[in-house]
């Protein structure tokens, strides 16, 4: 009720009718509903993802993308806007002015708030260019959502001069508006396109660029800029040639300088809160060692939560908006199932219709975007690990040597490395997973009622059993990576003293060891694929069982 009054107050009773409904037969309903709201939703948009826009500016390390046609066009459009509301505001004060002329505070919001947008917009713009951002996805959004958020104006003004062809006010807004929105959607066209290469930059590339750095938003939005190298593989087959070259942001000169910044303040950190290594007894006037034992490693994930904890977060940040969209379809679907039976408004159907649409199509672009982010991640932290590894195994000790052989080490940067780029794509099921549970009983509940119990308590059930399958496969995983060591570390020493096993015919006795471990491997290998099979036949069967149960506590209520 309070928000009807909000509204009420904005554009004034004759456009709602005696059920406290639009009035659709009032021209003027649509351009005052997006004078209050639809202003709103664009505008606030660019507010707070300037935010994001600015934390992507000043973590820039090129600078200075020269003028051109395209960054000149986009200010002085952005300017004529900035005009055009001045001059919108001031024909609303001047109509004030006049009794016969009904103005409302709609009209005064309006302009000021486009006012302080456009400018924001244009200091983002100005901004994005000094810093080397070449295309900026929260502008881009920005004007598509002004583009959007038109078109119900647009229509409105067009009926509204055919309607009232000789009211003098209503042809000012017909005109300023059939100005305005033109140059919206100039901006929306202008900022598909990105921007020349900057001037001054720290990075050098190849002859063969990645075009991912020079696509317009739109383009690195569907990944378009991925198609010329899919179609030269279609036609024939990829060579390293084809290949483009690493971006300069993934590759190891800019990735490891970054985590061992916060590596070294870890172990600074650790050296301190770990006390002296040694200490002095006066009475003995003997130093006393601390043995490497009693002293607890420095823990590596601070660093690496620190270094590449941001990038993280906001594939995080996709993967919930992902998540709740999952649950709007099914809603929006219940509208359009309501539309059919009953006896609404046809525009409330092609609304639902391009819902169900932009839900689908939102989401598939949220989780491309969501598993490319969080494996450019993992790739990230693999690339710190290996250096780190790499780096700590031409340092270590003759005593550290004999614990840790050459095989063991190339398995840690080759294997366990690797295994933190399959992790991060998957480590955010930890809280996405109970969160789609949450929702789905708290909808199921409202449709089903205390049925959902039953489904609940088959899911419990399984939770136990899905627990103890993945403890048996860890098990299984120690015990694949203790024969693995061992295999690699024998086949290091066959290696090394390949001349006098030729020598003295050893070679059968050797494969036989090797065999012999090697089998032992395949053994857990076996055991852990029946496991996965069984984790998965569970699962695939846990939603008919939810069915069933759910269909059976529907006939005992």
């Amino acid at each position: 009720m309070s928000y009807i009054s909000t509204l009420d107050d904005f554009c004034g009773s004759k456009f709602w009718d005696s059920n406290l409904t639009w009035n659709t037969d009032n021209p003027e309903v649509t351009p005052c509903f997006e004078k209050t709201v639809l202003v709103w939703i664009p505008c606030l948009f660019l507010w707070v993802a300037a935010l994001l826009d600015s934390y992507y500016i000043l973590n820039s390390k090129e600078r200075n993308i020269p003028w051109n046609i395209l960054n000149i066009t986009k200010l002085v459009i952005t300017c004529l806007l900035i005009v055009l509301k001045f001059v919108d505001l001031g024909v609303t004060v001047h109509n004030s002015s006049k009794e016969d002329v009904a103005v409302f505070n709609a009209d005064y919001y309006s302009p000021i708030v486009k006012i302080l947008t456009f400018i924001l917009s244009a200091t983002l713009l100005y901004y994005n260019r000094k810093y080397g951002m070449r295309a900026s996805g929260v502008l881009f959004f920005f004007w598509f959502l002004l583009l959007l958020a038109g078109i119900p104006q647009f229509r409105s003004e067009i009926l509204m001069h055919y309607r009232s062809a000789e009211d003098e006010n209503v042809q000012y807004n017909f005109v300023s508006y059939m100005i305005y929105y033109p140059l919206i959607v100039l901006m929306f066209i202008l900022n598909c396109f990105a921007d020349l290469p900057p001037r001054d930059s720290p990075y050098k590339f190849e002859k063969n660029q990645c075009p991912e750095s020079a696509s317009g938003f739109p383009s690195r939005l569907t990944f378009s800029w991925f198609d010329p190298l899919a179609l030269t593989g279609f036609r024939k087959s990829l060579t390293e040639s084809d290949l483009w070259a690493l971006n300069p942001p993934d590759s190891s000169k800019e990735v490891v300088p970054k985590f061992d910044k916060f590596w070294e303040q870890t172990l600074k950190k650790k050296e301190i809160a770990s006390g002296p290594k040694a200490t002095y007894t006066k009475t003995s006037a003997s130093v006393n060692f601390k043995p490497d034992k009693e002293r607890k490693p420095a823990s590596i994930l601070p660093a690496l939560c620190l270094a590449f904890g941001g990038q993280f977060l906001f594939g995080a940040f996709l993967k919930l908006i992902n998540d709740l969209l999952m649950f709007i379809s099914p809603q929006v679907l219940r509208l359009l199932i309501g539309f059919v039976e009953g006896k609404e408004a046809l525009w409330k159907g092609y609304l639902y219709a391009l819902g169900l649409f932009a839900c689908a199509t939102a989401q598939t672009i949220l989780l491309s975007h969501y598993f490319t982010r969080m494996y450019l991640v993992g790739m990230r932290i693999r690339t710190a690990l290996t250096s780190a590894i790499y780096r700590k195994s031409l340092r270590i000790s003759n005593s550290a040597r004999k614990e840790s052989t050459v095989g063991e080490i190339v398995n840690l940067m080759a294997v366990d490395a690797q295994r933190f780029v399959e992790l991060t794509a998957y480590l955010n099921m930890i809280w996405s997973a109970p969160l789609q549970i949450a929702l789905a009983l708290y909808f199921l509940w409202g449709i089903l009622g205390p049925s959902v119990l039953a489904g609940l308590a088959v899911m419990i059930v399984l939770i136990p059993v899905n627990g103890l399958i993945a403890n048996r496969v860890k098990t299984l995983q120690i015990k694949q990576m203790r024969y693995k060591d061992e295999r690699v570390k024998l086949m290091n020493e066959v290696l090394n003293g390949i001349k006098v096993l030729k020598m003295y015919a050893w070679e059968p006795s050797f494969e036989d060891q090797i065999l012999k471990i090697r089998n032992e491997e395949m053994k857990v290998l076996k055991q852990t694929a029946y496991l996965n099979s069984a984790t998965s036949f569970i699962w695939s069967c846990a939603p008919f069982l939810l069915l069933r149960e759910k269909g059976y506590s529907l006939r005992v209520i």
